[in-house]
């Protein structure tokens, strides 16, 4: 079989945006132009959907596509006149590989030139007589066909393909949309940025580590999960924040049950300043409600608390079996699982405080320079670019 000359490639909940969907579209465009360049392709802008000119091969194309949000389905496409013997050709020639197979099949066309002497319905049924007369052995079936023959018949040419790769849907991402994620070794973490990226947010990912306290495999693993965060927007950048002196002060001058709340609410500062510089939209947390002591809903409020950004958890009302599922799809469950203690389970308090009240959580903070923890952590604070293409 021949290498197809182009692709489509479907949006989603795209085609219903109104008046900015030319925003959503550019936003598409810039995503995938890195993508193609290694392919030899150009991009095409058609109406609710775009056209890839490139005579890749379809698994080169599929793997390129795999981690662009805003796309629900892909075709590779073949084309050519607007001769019926032509199209019947091409049709026998995409089909005939599943001949005798079993499979049922369909025939779908659609006529966009509006003089050609056929209605579809007409161009569809002479299709389906011509690779019945030549005895494909294949049963038909116009309501759930296992293979749906599609042709198209442009102004131009006539298009014909066979299969369509089921795409991520979803907004693609948006670069002017930036939002810090604190970005663990665990499983929920990375999950919710990934759960964001399906929604246009470009990650700026924040780690707090801890040496010597934490092990440089909790490092490890971060940098590891942040690469495959960095996969479905074209790279991103890593803060590794030095947390070691703002823990060892929580710890010296603070109640040890109060320790999950006040190190979550330094965090916050910190990841505030961070995307002050970045020119962020809003902060991200793996956070599940009610799962640890961290995550009951006073404890929750209490984080919140002066925080001038939102604050998203795109879990928080999710099962852990469907956190664990997601991890597995996007990849980091297996790097998420490996020993490795991170700064909150390393230095959370054996009864850790679960009913946060904030007057006196302000309390608490009043026997820390907050500032100049926060300052310090700053100043220590380790960037890595990860780069996809």
């Amino acid at each position: 079989m021949r290498i197809p000359e182009m692709y489509m490639l479907r949006f989603g909940e795209m085609a219903l945006k109104g008046r900015n969907r030319k925003l959503f579209v550019k936003d598409l465009i810039r995503i995938l132009k890195p993508r193609i360049a290694p392919l030899g392709g150009r991009i095409e802008k058609g109406h609710k959907r775009l056209i890839l000119h490139c005579e890749a091969e379809p698994e080169r194309v599929r793997e390129a596509f795999s981690t662009v949000f805003g796309l629900v389905g892909i075709s590779p496409v073949w084309r050519t006149t607007h001769s019926m013997d032509a199209i019947k050709e091409l049709c026998w020639e995409l089909i005939e590989p599943f001949k005798n197979s079993g499979k049922s099949f369909a025939v779908r066309a659609r006529r966009g030139l509006k003089n050609f002497p056929m209605t579809s319905p007409e161009i569809a049924r002479e299709i389906g007589a011509h690779l019945l007369i030549n005895e494909i052995g294949l049963p038909v079936n116009l309501s759930k066909p296992d293979l749906t023959l599609s042709v198209t018949m442009d102004v131009k040419s006539s298009w014909c393909f066979l299969e369509t790769w089921p795409g991520l849907g979803g907004l693609p991402n948006r670069p002017r949309e930036k939002h810090g994620l604190l970005l663990s070794g665990g499983i929920d973490s990375p999950v919710a940025g990934y759960q964001m990226q399906r929604r246009g947010a470009t990650m700026t990912p924040i780690y707090f580590h801890t040496p010597p306290y934490t092990v440089e495999e909790a490092r490890e693993k971060v940098l590891d999960l942040a690469e495959i965060l960095a996969r479905y927007q074209n790279g991103l950048d890593l803060h590794i924040v030095n947390f070691t002196a703002a823990m060892q002060a929580i710890r010296a001058e603070c109640n040890s049950a109060a320790t999950v709340v006040l190190s979550r609410r330094l965090m916050m500062r910190i990841a505030s300043r961070i995307m002050r510089k970045e020119r962020g939209k809003a902060l991200i947390t793996g956070e599940n409600l009610g799962q640890v002591a961290s995550q009951t809903i006073d404890n929750i409020a209490a984080v919140n608390e002066g925080v001038p950004y939102p604050i998203l958890r795109p879990l928080i009302s999710m099962d852990k079996l469907e956190i664990m599922a997601i991890a597995r799809r996007i990849g980091s469950y297996d790097v998420s699982i490996r020993p490795a203690q991170d700064c909150c389970s390393l230095f959370s308090p054996k009864n850790p405080l679960t009913r946060a009240h904030i007057p006196k959580i302000h309390v608490e903070e009043s026997f820390l320079d907050m500032e100049a923890l926060v300052e310090e952590a700053l100043e220590l604070t380790e960037v890595v670019r990860f780069e996809t293409n």
